[in-house]
């Protein structure tokens, strides 16, 4: 495992796609803050938006990532130099985990220099707002936005196994980000007599990105803040489970 790491981190650590999610991160949150009439307290508190921003970066990279191995035909070699095909999946997918941590820690530096920028002195860190004090709910967007990301990573992985079509993982990421949430609720409402059983959906998970700093939230997910986590974090182990199989058991 630890040899797996160490090959992946060294990799990863030398394409240019790290430092392209992070330009493109800085830009969008940019973009988030130009194409405001005002910024207010809701965009402060998501970050500027880099929950949804970052969400839809890892899709790209984790499948990239992944597609590289099969594009260059180095699959067979990483096949052949381990024991264990699980153990290459796995290093991948800390990597990639590692990675979209650091880039939400860069998102946090970034909403704390814009704030300081754009905003000064006109919010407070202090001010109450979604019941928590505006600090306070932008580290639990954060802590929601990484949760969140590991399912993505996760379903990113899953895909790009699966059918192997780099477009069609980002293609579908993309449309989960940004059609997931109306989807589920439209699901929701359609079939209310099979609520109990629609509100664990996938696509429900990403709600949690904005309902850990704001509990009116639940109104759209129909789950609590530990169903949520627990609903993810889930989903997220069902995901690299059938992913490993599927690696370890395909023909290359």
């Amino acid at each position: 495992m630890k040899r797996s790491l160490q090959r992946e981190f060294y990799k990863f650590y030398h394409q240019r796609v790290p430092l392209y999610g992070a330009v493109i991160l800085l830009v969008l949150m940019l973009y988030t803050t130009v194409s405001q009439s005002g910024i207010s307290e809701n965009v402060i508190v998501h970050g500027f938006g880099a929950g949804q921003w970052i969400t839809i970066i890892m899709v790209a990279i984790a499948s990239s990532f992944v597609a590289m191995e099969y594009q260059n035909r180095t699959i067979m070699t990483l096949f052949y130099k381990s024991n264990n095909q699980a153990t290459i999946f796995f290093a991948k997918f800390l990597v990639i985990s590692l990675y979209g941590g650091l880039l939400t820690v860069m998102s946090l530096v970034v909403t704390l220099i814009f704030k300081m920028i754009f905003v000064g002195n006109h919010y407070s860190w202090t001010t109450i707002y979604q019941q928590h004090h505006l600090i306070v709910g932008l580290t639990l967007n954060m802590v929601g936005a990484v949760i969140y990301m590991l399912f993505i990573i996760a379903l990113a992985f899953l895909l790009i196994t699966v059918i192997r079509v780099n477009a069609a993982v980002v293609g579908i990421g993309l449309a989960i980000g940004f059609f997931g949430a109306g989807l589920s609720s439209f699901m929701m409402g359609a079939f209310p007599g099979l609520t109990a059983i629609i509100k664990w959906n996938p696509l429900n998970m990403i709600n949690i990105i904005g309902q850990l700093a704001n509990a009116n939230d639940s109104k759209f997910s129909l789950l609590t803040d530990s169903q949520l986590i627990w609903a993810n974090l889930t989903y997220v182990l069902i995901f690299l489970i059938v992913g490993m199989v599927v690696f370890k058991r395909q023909r290359v």
